[in-house]
């Protein structure tokens, strides 16, 4: 399956809040006014356990990806 990354500039003057949460729901996205609650930080056994279940998965770019920000993040603690 192929992917192709397109960057579009929009002019969000153009719309109304009301036509932009119609087009977004129309596009299966949910929109809703509330702040999105702050996730807590992952511990170190949390990190390591999603670098257990990354490592028993292809390899391939996007599982080497995640491993290496996950790790990161692992030695940023």
């Amino acid at each position: 399956m192929a992917y192709v990354t397109v960057d579009v500039d929009v002019d969000l003057d153009d719309f109304d809040n009301d036509e932009l949460v119609e087009e977004l729901e129309s596009r299966g996205f949910n929109v809703s006014s509330e702040p999105i609650p702050e996730m807590d930080a992952l511990d170190k056994y949390e990190l390591d356990f999603l670098l257990e279940l990354v490592d028993k998965n292809n390899k391939d770019v996007y599982t080497n990806r995640v491993r290496d920000k996950l790790h990161a993040l692992r030695h940023g603690l």
